[in-house]
């Protein structure tokens, strides 16, 4: 589910209204769909002079709460709690690590599928004690879905 659009950011969620037991692995291949697409978008771009785009991405498998939030002058459908917050550091994060797609390691250890991954950093989250161990997507490695070129 598309929650809403954050300056040159989305905020997406799986599992939301109706969860699957692989909401994590849909997430990292749609993750994964996204850098493919960047790719080949940015040849074309780049065939034509122009600059490249680059992106990073941040997910987070949690309980959240979503739903209308707000008050009678203003309701909005959305996603709120640690998760969220979570995914979000994330995504800032891809920039400092120089990596693409950043998983905490809750959605690591929901994950069915095989990928090629690798642990980057234990990070201590803002308002939080406890570190989380953070990984980083580096491509899907299925026989299902072809790997990129």
């Amino acid at each position: 589910m598309l929650d809403k659009f954050i300056g040159d950011a989305i905020m997406a969620a799986f599992g939301i209204p109706v969860a699957h037991q692989d909401d994590a692995d849909r997430a990292v291949r749609a993750s994964i769909a996204m850098m493919r697409e960047l790719k080949t978008w940015n040849a074309q771009r780049t065939a034509e002079g122009r600059k490249p785009l680059d992106i990073g991405i941040g997910l987070n498998t949690d309980t959240v709460v979503s739903g209308n939030i707000g008050s009678k002058k203003r309701m909005d459908y959305t996603i709120i709690g640690d998760g969220v917050n979570l995914a979000s550091r994330l995504e800032s994060a891809c920039k400092q690590y120089g990596t693409h797609i950043l998983i905490s390691e809750f959605t690591y250890k929901q994950l069915r599928g095989t990928y090629r991954t690798r642990e980057i950093d234990l990070v201590v989250v803002k308002g939080k004690t406890q570190p989380v161990a953070i990984h980083e997507i580096l491509e899907l490695h299925t026989p299902r879905i072809p790997t990129p070129t």
